[in-house]
């Protein structure tokens, strides 16, 4: 699954025009390998590809630059780890103000 990935990276440099192909390649890659390869935040992995793809597609159309694109990347997975990172009892608690 790496090499596969790493494939990814090398084919399509994330940029205008291949940021979409990128995180496609890299999500068929995911999708591909499944569970096993992946562990138990498979799941959570996959949010993190579609949420790429959608970026992606907006570096693509020129709606994001790169630079915006790697930003908003930084933020979807940071997100992700928080969420992936805090105990299950964590999320059911009400927020504190």
């Amino acid at each position: 699954m790496h090499a596969a990935v790493s494939d990814c990276f090398a084919k399509y440099p994330f940029a205008k025009g291949t940021a979409y192909q990128r995180f496609n390649c890299i999500y068929q890659a995911h999708f591909h390998y499944g569970p096993a390869a992946m562990g138990p935040q498979y799941n959570l992995l996959l949010q993190i590809d579609l949420a790429s793809l959608k970026v992606g597609k907006d570096v693509d159309s020129g709606i994001l630059t790169p630079e915006e694109g790697r930003r908003a990347l930084h933020w979807v997975t940071d997100k992700a780890y928080l969420q992936a990172s805090q105990p299950a009892w964590a999320a059911t608690q009400p927020k504190r103000n």
